[in-house]
């Protein structure tokens, strides 16, 4: 999930809210065995990552309030390795104390590298904390690279290649007037640049998928039509491609490509203000953008994985349940089964990674309230 640092304890909310029936059918459970899930303590996880078909990286962060009612978060991590007794266990990340700071996206490369991104220091004037990891272990460093007088800036999601080569988005705010600006950043091997996409003033941008120096996907919103926005790069141009428009608005919090023309992506989308938004799933064949009907009563994605064989699995939710589907070109939607959720200790999912049969999530437990969220726990489901 890809919540704003002004409001911490509500992070089962920002960007999953109830939606509308959507669909031509309730999706049925499909196989794959129970979940397994493990407490990650305070740590709300944001995000995982699949290193090959073994090794798995979750992050996030660990969610301390003070007695003035303040939010503070410290970075923190963790890895999961099959072949060495499937344990998750946390991974030192030295300096992470120093950092007010969430880990909001991980990519893992097949080189062995790999990169995270989280948020700008606390006073606002530094860089945007990132992660690399080199020489067995993750090196955190600032990018000092962003938009001058950009402050309260969060990378939201990360894309990479090879140790050389990565893409980043996200948002920030201008200093004088606290307007929205959108955050995209490139790591050429030596250093993070900050790059400016055409038209892109009024965009919120959540994520980014790099299938190959030419082809790099980003999705997000333009705040100034309400509509989702969907804008490639072929290695020499930035173009955007039209996403199906709403009535009220659209946005897309995750794209996922496997090539030219296999691209997904998926949020939610809304047809009159007053409607409660509805789930949305996209599919790119190479030429254009076509909407993909979920089952009825599918609440707002989050995120999508690749699975083999052409499928996916999606996850998403509000507060009054998860959600996690499975889908595949031969049987369409079915319902990954995730365990039962309750207001007294509610499940919020916000990432998911696959590796053949292998599926990981990771989100957190909260109670609802008429005054608000309050977050519990964080936790990781695996199976």
């Amino acid at each position: 999930m890809r919540v704003g640092r002004r409001i911490a304890m509500t992070l089962a909310a920002a960007g999953a809210i109830t939606m509308a029936v959507s669909g031509l059918a309730v999706a049925e459970p499909v196989g794959g065995g129970p979940w397994v899930e493990t407490s990650t303590g305070q740590v709300s996880v944001m995000s995982v990552a699949q290193a090959g078909p073994s090794v798995t990286w979750a992050g996030g962060a660990e969610v301390a309030a003070g007695d003035d009612g303040t939010i503070r978060f410290t970075p923190t991590m963790y890895r999961r390795d099959l072949a060495a007794g499937g344990t998750w266990r946390p991974v030192p990340l030295r300096g992470a104390d120093t950092w007010n700071s969430r880990i909001n996206d991980i990519a893992v490369n097949a080189d062995g590298s790999a990169f995270f991104v989280g948020d700008q220091g606390s006073d606002g004037l530094g860089g945007v904390l990132v992660g690399r990891f080199a020489a067995g272990g993750w090196q955190l460093t600032d990018d000092t690279g962003l938009p001058a007088g950009t402050v309260e800036a969060s990378l939201l999601s990360v894309s990479s290649l090879a140790r050389q080569d990565a893409w980043a988005v996200g948002q920030g705010y201008v200093a004088d007037t606290f307007a929205p600006i959108p955050v995209v950043q490139h790591w050429n091997g030596r250093q993070w640049r900050s790059v400016e996409i055409p038209g892109s003033a009024d965009w919120s941008l959540n994520q980014v998928d790099e299938v190959a120096p030419n082809d790099v996907w980003v999705v997000g919103v333009d705040n100034d039509s309400g509509q989702s926005v969907a804008v490639h790069w072929d290695g020499h141009h930035w173009q955007r491609t039209a996403t199906p428009a709403f009535a009220d608005s659209a946005i897309l919090f995750d794209v996922a490509a496997r090539g030219p023309s296999d691209v997904w992506a998926v949020g939610w989308s809304r047809d009159t203000d007053k409607q409660i938004p509805a789930g949305l799933a996209l599919h790119w064949d190479g030429r254009s953008w076509t909407q993909v009907p979920l089952p009825r009563g599918t609440f707002s994605l989050q995120a999508v994985a690749l699975r083999p064989q052409g499928g996916l699995a999606v996850v998403g939710g509000n507060d009054d349940g998860a959600v996690g589907l499975s889908w595949t070109p031969a049987v369409g939607w079915g319902s990954l089964g995730l365990p039962g959720s309750d207001p007294q200790n509610a499940l919020g999912v916000s990432s998911v990674a696959s590796s053949g049969s292998h599926l990981t999530i990771g989100g957190w437990h909260h109670t609802t309230s008429d005054s608000g969220d309050v977050f519990v726990g964080g936790t990781l489901l695996t199976r």
